[in-house]
C-alpha cells in the first residue's frame, strides 16, 4: 500500500499550509479570521465568510457553497472537500478526519465529538476532568485552539478591547475609539495604576529600589495615558477622537487676536455695501471687487 507524506506548516499556533503528494493547500488569515484558501490544484481563490466563532460558513470561488455544523462542528461537507478552513477557523486534514489542534497536539474529531488521545493537563490541572472531552462538553460557549484547555468564547473576543491594542492608540492622531473600546481601556488604565501603586509601596517598604524606579515609571506613563484619554471627546460618529480647539489651546495657550492696521484695512476694503444698487451692471461690481483686492495685497 502506497503512502503519502503529510507535511503541516504553522502560522505562530495555527495550521496555514498543507502539503499533500503533489498538492498543497493555504490559508491566508489575519487577527485570527482566515480570509481565503489557495491550493495548487485550482486557479481560483476560495473567498471566506466566518460566523462569531471564526467558523467558516461560505465559501466563494466562482460558485457559492454554504456549510452548517452541528455544536460538535460536524459540518455538511464532504470529508474529502478542498476546502480545509472550517470549524472554529481550524484547518480541517481530511486524511485524519479531524483537527489537529495546538500546533499537532491532539486530534479531535467532531463527528466522534472527542479528542483521540487523552488531555495531559486532566484530571486534577486545566484540562478538566475527562481527560478526552472537547471544552468540558459545551462547544457553543468554548473554545479550544490548543488541543490542552478551553477558555470561554466572550474572553478570546475580549481581547480586541485589551490594554495592549488601545492603549498605542492614544498616540495616534485619531484614536477613533468605540464607546466599548474607551470603557475598556478607562478601566484598564485604572486597574493598572492600582496595581502600579501597589507595587511602588511594596518597594519603598521593602527597600527594593528596581523594583521602586519600574513603578514608578509605569505611573508616569499610565497618568500620561489617562490624561490623553480625558482629552478624547465625542464626534458627531459617536467615536472618541482628540478635540483639537482644546488641544491647540492646551499647547499654545488661548491666542487672543489683537486689531490693527492690517485687520482694519482688509475689513474696509472687503466689507460689502449696506445697500446694493441694482442699476449697476454686474460686470462693474465684478471689476470693482477685482480692484479691491488687487490692493490689498499690494499693502
Amino acid at each position: 500500500m502506497s503512502t503519502q507524506t503529510l507535511k503541516l506548516f504553522y502560522k505562530v499556533s495555527k495550521l496555514s499550509t498543507v502539503h499533500s503528494g503533489s498538492a498543497h493547500y493555504s490559508v491566508v488569515s489575519a487577527n485570527n479570521q482566515n480570509l481565503c484558501e489557495t491550493n495548487s490544484q485550482s486557479t481560483q481563490t476560495q473567498l471566506l465568510a466566518t460566523d462569531a466563532q471564526a467558523s467558516t460558513v461560505t465559501a466563494h470561488a466562482g460558485s457559492q457553497t454554504d456549510i452548517a455544523y452541528s455544536p460538535y462542528g460536524d459540518d455538511s461537507l464532504p470529508a474529502a472537500h478542498q476546502i480545509l478552513s472550517r470549524f472554529t477557523g481550524q484547518i480541517w486534514l481530511p486524511p485524519a478526519i479531524g483537527y489537529l489542534l495546538g500546533n499537532g497536539h491532539r486530534l479531535f474529531n467532531p463527528g466522534l465529538m472527542r479528542f483521540l488521545s487523552p488531555d495531559s493537563l486532566s484530571p486534577f490541572a486545566r484540562g478538566g476532568l475527562n481527560t478526552y472531552a472537547y471544552c468540558g462538553n459545551d462547544p457553543i460557549n468554548r473554545v479550544d485552539p490548543t488541543g490542552r484547555f478551553f477558555r470561554g468564547l466572550f474572553k478570546r473576543f475580549n481581547q480586541g478591547y485589551s490594554y495592549q491594542k488601545l492603549a498605542p492608540r492614544l498616540n495616534e492622531a485619531s484614536p477613533n475609539l468605540s464607546k466599548n473600546e474607551y470603557n475598556a481601556l478607562s478601566n484598564s488604565i485604572k486597574k493598572r495604576q492600582l496595581r502600579a501603586e501597589s507595587k511602588l509601596d511594596g518597594g519603598l517598604t521593602n527597600g527594593l529600589p528596581r523594583t521602586t524606579e519600574h513603578a514608578f515609571d509605569e505611573i508616569n506613563k499610565l497618568d500620561q495615558q489617562r490624561a490623553r484619554l480625558g482629552l478624547l471627546s465625542r464626534d458627531k460618529n459617536g467615536r472618541f477622537n482628540y478635540d483639537t480647539t482644546h488641544l491647540t489651546r492646551e499647547l499654545h495657550g488661548h491666542i487672543p487676536v489683537h486689531a490693527g492696521p492690517t485687520s482694519n484695512l482688509a475689513k474696509k476694503i472687503l466689507s460689502s455695501p449696506t445697500t446694493i444698487d441694482p442699476s449697476i451692471p454686474e460686470d462693474q461690481v465684478d471689476q470693482e471687487l477685482l480692484e479691491r483686492l488687487r490692493r490689498l495685497r499690494e499693502d
